[in-house]
């Protein structure tokens, strides 16, 4: 069978699984009494194993089968679950994830899976023969959920029937792999065994309660049942169809498949029926450039309609209006994911680097549900990556610093995310030991980054400044967490290109914070659009605190750069032309008269850009530019006016960095 077509929707619920997986046995592994957690565990662990033998994966298959068995060993235990234990089968999960992965890089008419299971295999059968198992694995009634393995369907002769022959034993059987034994030699009796589960190896340390086996035979139901009452302590014998038995497992483990995120979301917390499409993302990306040149049509539509005064037009115009701006709404919507889909990934992570670092961390999540840009979700793991990282190993100190601190030997990180106006603010906070300006200036000043004078004047504030620093670390080695100096630069450098900023605040014995904010969209933002020596340029309206004319404010010289004095705070000025590319001093582009001020937040500080003319309010499609275009300019992309003409958008953040060395640190936005 052409299992092809199938393959994306099988990858997609794989990788659903397995994140599904890793969040439960972590969890699993702080409340091992956690019940509804293990039946998660088996479910997603059932359909995945279902799933792959189904689409042909048999290392996948096999590993999974195996992961059962050790699940069950966690079901039976009341005590807690030991680390290594757990430790084993998130690397099960780790080289299920590398199957996955594989399986999608390769062809499609011949996916391969590339994996080694027997070594992982071992390894979890050792922990089901281990000495301190209270009760070896075995077969749970009460589970509804054991089943006759997979097998291939045998030749059948005339009268020859599969059957599948489920048998029960009392509550307090004695002996129960004597019995099981028994049981599969009185049914040889009748019949052909195929399969059985537990399989016949494995008998020998049975303890469970109930024996499924597949037969091929031609005998009736009620010999083969009567045969299986002869052995002592059988309870029940139930005989079934082998091909309808197994349609009916697939059935209830379909119906038992957790819903996904944003089908939850849907519906509410109620119990009416919520359906759900799976779309390809490149769709979704198309369908938001077309509703972008929908949006530049409508521009221009409205323009030409003011001009034209036909009768009725203007009403017409109205209503396209409010249809186009209800359809953007609904595509904006349909482009918006939870942030959760980051977030998952937080607690498998903190519990790999913590025992790493042999801290104690309570992580805490919260606003998980708050709806992002599906481009902006998949461009923002890997910066929040470095952060909660940096700050499990810089920030948060060991369990018996803390105690000699005067604090609790756990420390708290806690990662949140919210709505704040057009933007989302997602913040990492620790309560370690903050950022301590010695140990930065001294770092700093062994790596060549400043004089001996700035490490004597250095701040909290500007050390903080100082981690985002190419090369720089407080890390005294090279390890594989941290040491090379890339993490917070690369953090500002991807959030930059995503539209938004960083900020960081910390208090020496208090903790740090990291504060990113980003637009909810790339595709389509509004813009405050100026112009500045002729040309147009867009600023993100939700990085414009305010805009003024130059007449009546009071502009100063300090140490030879404008500093605009407004409510006693010096605020730097900067030409837009300059800021934006535009060579200053070029006597072949004589200069317009700047006429008014716009205050932007510029990485955590106000800059005034002095602009020639402001123009209004628009909507713009945004578009990337190559590095090469916008290389030493303050501009990071690019959008189309109704007119036709190409309109730069601003850098906000960058524009911090072509302020005057001595006023960097000066000013801060409110």
């Amino acid at each position: 069978m052409d299992t092809s077509e199938y393959l994306p929707m099988f990858l997609a619920e794989c990788r659903e699984h397995l994140q599904e997986l890793n969040l439960a046995v972590v969890r699993l592994e702080e409340s091992p009494e956690d019940r509804e957690t293990l039946d998660e565990i088996f479910r997603a662990a059932h359909s995945l194993k279902g799933m792959s033998a189904t689409m042909g994966f048999d290392g996948i298959a096999r590993l999974t089968h195996q992961m059962e068995d050790v699940f069950e060993l966690l079901r039976q235990r009341t005590t807690a679950i030991p680390a290594a234990v757990v430790d084993v089968v998130l690397e099960c999960l780790d080289a299920l994830g590398a199957a996955i992965d594989t399986i999608a890089e390769s062809d499609p008419a011949q996916p391969a899976e590339r994996i080694e299971p027997d070594p992982l295999i071992e390894r979890l059968q050792a922990l089901v023969r281990a000495e301190d198992v209270e009760e070896p694995v075995g077969a749970d009634p009460a589970s509804g959920d054991v089943a006759a393995e997979l097998v291939a369907v045998p030749d059948l002769q005339d009268g020859e029937r599969l059957l599948e022959v489920d048998v029960r034993l009392v509550p307090d059987a004695m002996m129960p792999a004597v019995r099981a034994f028994m049981v599969l030699a009185a049914l040889r009796e009748h019949s052909r065994v195929v399969a059985s589960v537990p399989a016949e190896a494995d008998l020998d340390r049975f303890a469970g309660k109930q024996i499924v086996l597949t037969v091929v035979t031609r005998a009736e139901h009620p010999a083969l049942a009567a045969a299986a009452h002869r052995v002592d302590d059988v309870d029940t014998v139930t005989i079934t169809d082998a091909a309808q038995a197994q349609a009916e497992r697939d059935a209830a483990a379909a119906a038992k498949v957790t819903p996904l995120p944003n089908a939850s979301a849907a519906a509410g917390g109620k119990g009416g029926a919520t359906s759900t499409v799976r779309v390809d993302a490149e769709r979704l990306d198309q369908l938001m450039h077309f509703m972008g040149e929908v949006v530049v049509q409508r521009t221009l539509v409205e323009s030409l309609a003011a001009q034209a005064g036909v009768p009725g037009l203007a009403q017409a115009v109205q209503e396209l209006t409010r249809s186009s701006h209800a359809l953007q709404s609904m595509v904006m919507q349909i482009r918006m994911i939870p942030v959760e889909a980051v977030f998952l990934r937080f607690p498998r992570l903190v519990r790999d680097v913590s025992s790493k670092l042999g801290k104690q961390v309570d992580l805490q999540i919260v606003g998980q549900e708050t709806e992002l840009d599906r481009t902006v979700v998949d461009a923002l793991g890997d910066p929040l990556v470095h952060l909660v990282r940096n700050a499990l190993d810089h920030g948060l100190e060991s369990p018996e610093d803390r105690v000699a601190a005067g604090k609790a030997p756990t420390g708290t990180l806690q990662i949140t995310a919210r709505h704040a106006g057009g933007s989302i603010v997602i913040s990492v906070r620790d309560d370690g030991h903050g950022v301590d300006p010695a140990t930065v200036a001294e770092r700093a000043l062994h790596r060549g980054l400043i004089t001996a004078d700035q490490a004597a004047a250095l701040d909290v504030d500007g050390a903080v400044e100082l981690l985002f620093a190419p090369g720089f670390s407080t890390a005294e080695t090279v390890g594989d967490l941290s040491g090379r100096g890339v993490g917070m630069d690369a953090v500002r450098t991807k959030i930059r290109a995503l539209g938004g900023e960083v900020l960081v605040t910390s208090a020496p014995g208090e903790g740090t914070a990291a504060e990113i904010r980003l637009p909810l969209t790339l595709a389509i933002m509004s813009a405050l659009l100026i112009e500045a020596d002729g040309q147009p340029y867009g600023i993100a309206l939700n990085r414009v605190q305010r805009t003024m004319r130059v007449a009546g404010q009071t502009i100063r010289s300090v140490a030879g750069a404008p500093m605009l004095m407004l409510d006693d705070e010096a605020i730097p000025v900067l030409a837009a032309a300059d800021a934006f590319g535009h060579p200053v001093g070029d006597p072949r582009r004589p200069r317009a008269q700047n006429t008014h001020i716009v205050l932007v937040h510029a990485g955590g500080r106000l800059v005034a850009l002095s602009v020639s003319r402001l123009v209004g309010q628009r909507e713009l499609v945004t578009r990337p530019l190559p590095p090469e275009v916008h290389s030493g300019a303050a501009v990071s992309g690019a959008a189309v006016l109704s007119s036709g003409s190409i309109v730069l958008l601003a850098d906000c953040d960058a524009l911090r960095d072509r302020l005057p060395k001595p006023y960097v640190s000066t000013t801060k936005a409110a």
